[in-house]
């Protein structure tokens, strides 16, 4: 091998993999995202229409109507963007924890907007919380790969430095030196 191209055979750790749970909380937040989509785009069409009527047979209070309309459907947009940005983002990076409370608010709040992404955003939260629990099992807690067995205490032998479970001899078996501080 020449000096310019590293060493085959240098494997790095791989990253942990993506909790079963995470996937369905990224598809019910997406769902609900598109529905909210739709929704809004309805809404903003009503809005030109209510502005194509105002001009074409104006009304006496045609300027309330134009002016409530575009307050709603500019509150639409603002959630729409902190709904994607704080829960859906999130969620695609990892951040679990991190998206799991903006769900829950954005979840309630789409409740009185409409009912059907509320639920799925309600769902979402139940799913990313149960996505947090599998990937602290997947990962013991602690950012290491979980084996499964928790590991023992061990103690080495200063006589022989055969290493044995702590607690389990009080002198080794291998040389009879006493075991421990």
């Amino acid at each position: 091998m020449s000096a310019s191209y590293p060493t085959p055979g240098l494997t790095f750790p791989a990253a942990a993999p993506r909790p079963a749970s995470a996937s369905s909380a990224e598809t019910l937040v997406l769902v609900a995202l598109i529905l909210q989509v739709i929704g809004g785009v309805i809404l903003f069409a009503a809005f030109l229409w209510l502005i194509g009527f105002s001009t074409l047979h104006p009304f006496r209070y045609a300027w309330a109507a134009v002016t409530a309309v575009a307050i709603i459907v500019a509150v639409v947009l603002v959630f729409l963007y902190f709904a994607y940005s704080l829960s859906y983002e999130r969620i695609r990076r990892g951040d679990y924890v991190g998206a799991q409370t903006p769900t829950l608010i954005i979840g309630i709040l789409s409740l009185f907007a409409g009912l059907l992404p509320g639920i799925f955003y309600l769902i979402g939260y139940v799913k990313l919380g149960d996505a947090i629990r599998e990937q602290q099992a997947m990962t013991g807690g602690f950012g290491f790969p979980a084996t499964g067995v928790p590991s023992p205490a061990l103690v080495a032998c200063k006589g022989c430095g055969r290493v044995h479970p702590l607690g389990a001899f009080a002198f080794c078996p291998s040389c009879g030196q006493k075991l421990g501080p």
